[in-house]
């Protein structure tokens, strides 16, 4: 269920990220403002409930997301490229535990681990090749590319590993028991 999930978010941010490349980076900056937001809100609570020997851990944790936020205002798009690099880094990390997931199960192995990144530097191979204004914006060209290839192999994943347990799990009926010997004729 968990690699259905991920495949979804990743063909979602897939096809957010190559066709619609500004309108992401502008989600990603307007998201990381709710988050630096709830961030500073919730460390200074931390802080004020928090014993006189940790609230200055909390004081500071609020003071580097005030500095975070005062840099995006300078940089509004490198904040957002950075902000983005982290959700990659988390689709990473998902892509890594489908392919720890895949390691396990013997028949996906040596076919869809390989096949993952093949897809996804042929799909942006073509994109590059065939609709060259991508290249306009390449990390997010990149980032879904892999994204939507990596979520089509997660879902073709769960499917897969779904149905190899399905099968492990099968009663068998016990087979037949011949009463003669091989010496016997």
């Amino acid at each position: 269920m968990s690699c259905l999930i991920q495949g979804l978010i990743g063909i979602a941010f897939g096809l957010l990220a190559l066709l619609a490349p500004d309108i992401t980076l502008t989600t990603f900056y307007a998201l990381f403002w709710v988050l630096v937001a709830v961030g500073i809100i919730g460390f200074l609570l931390l802080a004020i409930t928090a014993r006189s020997g940790d609230s200055l851990f909390w004081f500071i944790l609020s003071a580097v997301l005030v500095v975070v936020g005062a840099f995006s205002f300078f940089a509004p798009f490198v904040v957002a490229i950075i902000f983005l690099l982290l959700i990659a880094g988390i689709a990473v990390y998902s892509g890594f535990f489908d392919i720890t997931l895949a390691l396990t199960h013997t028949k996906t192995k040596y076919i869809l681990i390989p096949g993952m990144f093949i897809a996804g530097g042929a799909l942006l191979g073509v994109l590059i090749w065939y609709f060259p204004i991508v290249s306009k914006n390449i990390i997010l060209t990149v980032l879904g590319s892999f994204a939507l290839v990596f979520g089509l192999f997660s879902i073709l994943l769960g499917w897969h590993v779904k149905d190899e347990i399905r099968e492990s799990y099968e009663v068998h009926p016990p087979k037949k028991l011949t009463s003669k010997r091989p010496d016997d004729k």
